[in-house]
This record gives structure tokens, C-alpha cells and sequence, in this order.
């Protein structure tokens, strides 16, 4: 008879999952590591990773008999590692310049060596840049990872998306709680912006809880380990293009209260704490719709005009509740939460009074 533990015997299937959350780091080694976890079966070696997963980006294969080894190479010019498969897996052996970069890449070198570290980053750039220049690389991209996590039962897309999404909970709040010292001083540290835009937007693709959705996260956290501060060139570039990007609501300056907005946002209420309420919109910034000056600092400016020229540019902006947004996204999509600022003023109006 096996011996089952006590704790294994009553644990739910989902804390089962959520024990494969080893690492709640944004490395691309530890996000691969999700959904071989999720399989049962072995992360594969570096450079099959790497290909797997980005196939013809970062590695270049040879022509080979399969049976015979050859040294990986990185080519400098081309940014690219040529590399041969030797019984059906790519040889990795012999170079240890391609291990420190690959290592680099995947997050799990220990090593800092100043010049694979600019290699890494190169490579990297060399990979945002083709994404921004065309969309068929990113097409391709998705394709290929739809193609993998299609093979997956539909128990299987279950778990994997719910794995996914605590993993993103959980890295969001790992990141939260390390101090800002060791978030700076890591080996390979991430811009906050840039992190925060990584996860935000892998939390929204899976709250449409679809596969499509789940596709889209993977592939987010998928380039963001991978190219790390780069990325940050892609989400600025790409505004609601091939994975379509949700910018962050401007009700809090804390990334995790933005995640629990996407989650629930019934809970909750936009709030107004200045004193200013003698203006027509207290709290409101209001920039001009021809050279975005900012109107609130241009000598005279008062809110309570129906419309006021820009000093800078002469363009004639209209000051009232119809050309209000919370945000830029709101702005483009047209989206208006009038009876929001309306209530948050009426709340400090009452408070102030007290």
C-alpha cells in the first residue's frame, strides 16, 4: 500500500497547482517552467528551450547528419547562435561563451561577465527591434505558441490558465514586497514600468478567459523574461496591435490595487481628496488637443470658461464634463466616467464641510 501524507491527502487539486509556482520571479526559465511543471516532464536543456519557444530568433540550426557533435557558435554580426541537433535534441556542449549567454537569456546564470551580459542584451534588442519593424515576427510568435499549448486536454488549458494567473498574482506581490534596494541591485533588474506593464497586461489577456486570452499571456510573460527591459519598447510601440494592450487605470499609483481593479472592479470607487473645490473640475488636469500643453499652468487659465485658447499654440480647446477622461486609454476608446468625478467631489464636498 503507498503511504499517502497527511497534507498531500486533503490538499485541493488547485493548491496541488499552485505548488508548481516554484519561483514567482519574471524569468523566462521559471515561466517555461509553468507548463513542463504542469506536464510533469523536465525542462528542456538551454538552447532546445530557447528554440522551442522562439524558434529561428535566437538560434540558427546547421545542416547535420544528427549523430555527430559540433560546438554551438554565436555570431556576432547576425546575433544569432548557430548550432546543430545531435540525436534529436541541439547540442550545447564545448562553448562556454554560448552557455553564458543562453544562461543570460533564460535568467539562470549566476555569472555577470560584463561581456555576455551586453551580448545577451543585444540579442535581445536585436529581437524587439525586428518585432517593432514588422508584424510578421510576432504573428509567428503567436502562431507557434498557440500550436504548443493546443496540444494541451481541456483539463489541461483549465489548470494551465488558473497556474498562469496565480503566477502572475504571485510574482506582481513578490515584486511588491521586495524593497527597492534588491529590485535595483539584482543581477538582471527590471524597470518597475516595464514590469508592471508585463503582468498587468498578462493578467487582463487571461481575465477574458479564453484561449486566445491565455495564448496572448503566455506569450506576454514569455517576452517579457526573455527581453526584460526591452520589451518596454514593444508595449510603447504597439498600443492595441497583435496582443492587444489594456493601459493601466490612473485610480492608484499601487500596481497591485490596478491588478485587483481588473479583478473587481466593483469594489472599487474613484476617489478626491484635494481642497480646491472652488474650480468648475477640481482634480482635473486639462491639457490642449493640438500641442498637449498643459492648460492648468498657462497664466489666466480658469476652468470655469467654456473654452480657453492655448497660449502656446492658439488652438482653442472646450472646457467642459464631454472632454473629460480618466485616462489615455479612455481617451481613444471613448470611454466616460462623468458620474464617477461627479460623486467622488460631491463625497469631499461633505467632508470638507464636516
Amino acid at each position: 500500500m503507498e503511504y499517502i501524507p497527511e497534507v498531500e491527502k486533503y490538499m485541493s487539486e488547485r493548491e496541488k497547482l499552485e505548488q508548481l509556482i516554484t519561483h514567482p520571479e519574471l524569468r523566462f526559465g521559471y515561466v517555461c517552467e509553468l507548463y513542463y511543471s504542469l506536464l510533469g516532464r523536465p525542462v528542456p536543456k538551454q538552447l532546445d528551450l530557447l528554440h522551442t519557444w522562439f524558434p529561428g530568433m535566437i538560434i540558427t540550426l546547421e545542416e547535420s547528419d544528427g549523430s555527430t557533435k559540433i560546438t554551438p557558435v554565436y555570431n556576432d554580426t547576425e546575433r544569432c547562435i548557430h548550432a546543430v541537433k545531435y540525436h534529436e535534441y541541439i547540442y550545447s556542449g564545448g562553448n562556454n561563451r554560448v552557455t553564458q549567454i543562453t544562461g543570460r537569456l533564460i535568467g539562470t546564470s549566476s555569472s555577470n561577465l560584463e561581456k555576455e551580459r551586453k551580448t545577451a542584451e543585444l540579442i535581445q534588442k536585436n529581437i524587439s527591434r525586428r518585432i517593432i519593424k514588422e508584424m510578421d515576427p510576432i504573428l509567428d510568435l503567436q502562431e507557434n505558441t498557440a500550436e504548443i499549448l493546443s496540444e494541451l486536454s481541456e483539463e489541461e488549458i483549465q489548470d494551465f490558465h488558473y497556474l498562469l494567473y496565480m503566477y502572475v498574482l504571485r510574482t506582481a506581490d513578490h515584486y511588491n514586497e521586495t524593497e527597492e534596494y534588491f529590485r535595483d541591485t539584482e543581477l538582471y533588474p527590471y524597470d518597475d514600468e516595464v514590469l508592471e506593464q508585463i503582468l498587468y497586461n498578462a493578467l487582463y489577456q487571461l481575465l477574458k478567459y479564453d484561449f486566445d486570452g491565455m495564448v496572448n499571456a503566455y506569450l506576454w510573460l514569455l517576452l517579457g523574461s526573455l527581453l526584460r527591459n526591452e520589451c518596454g519598447r514593444i508595449t510603447r510601440t504597439y498600443d492595441s496591435s497583435f496582443i492587444p494592450l489594456h493601459r493601466n487605470p490612473g485610480e492608484s499609483s499601487n500596481f497591485l490595487d490596478k491588478f485587483w481593479y481588473l479583478i473587481a472592479p466593483e469594489d472599487f470607487e474613484s476617489v478626491y481628496t484635494g481642497d480646491d473645490l472652488d474650480q468648475r473640475f477640481p482634480g482635473i488636469e486639462w491639457f490642449c488637443d493640438n500641442c498637449h500643453d498643459h492648460l492648468n499652468e498657462q497664466p489666466g487659465f480658469d476652468d470655469h470658461l467654456p473654452e480657453w485658447q492655448c497660449r502656446k499654440c492658439g488652438y482653442v480647446n472646450v472646457l467642459d464634463s464631454s472632454a473629460i477622461y480618466d485616462n489615455e486609454e479612455d481617451y481613444h476608446n471613448d470611454i466616460q466616467r462623468k458620474d464617477d468625478l461627479e460623486e467622488a467631489v460631491q463625497r469631499r464636498k461633505e467632508e470638507v464641510k464636516k
